[in-house]
C-alpha cells in the first residue's frame, strides 16, 4: 500500500515512514525537501498517484499579521 506522508521529513515523520516501510507498505514523503509544497500544490498531484493512504503531519502556516 502506497502512503504518502505529509511532512515527512521531520524527526517523528521518518519514524513514521520508517515504520510503514517494516511493515510492508511503500512510505512517501511529501515536503519541500522532496519537491512538494502543499501550500502552492506543487508537486502535489503527482505524488498522490496511486495513494491509498495521506497522513497529514505537517505544520501548518501562520498568515497572522499581527496581535488580535
Amino acid at each position: 500500500m502506497k502512503i504518502v506522508v505529509i511532512g515527512g521529513t521531520g524527526l517523528m515523520d521518518r519514524t513514521w515512514s520508517t515504520n510503514f516501510g517494516e511493515h510492508g507498505h511503500e512510505a512517501v514523503a511529501a515536503a519541500p525537501d522532496t519537491g512538494v509544497n502543499t501550500v502552492t500544490g506543487e508537486g502535489l498531484a503527482e505524488v498522490l498517484k496511486g495513494a491509498s493512504v495521506v497522513v497529514d503531519v505537517s505544520n501548518s502556516p501562520s498568515y497572522a499579521c499581527g496581535r488580535s
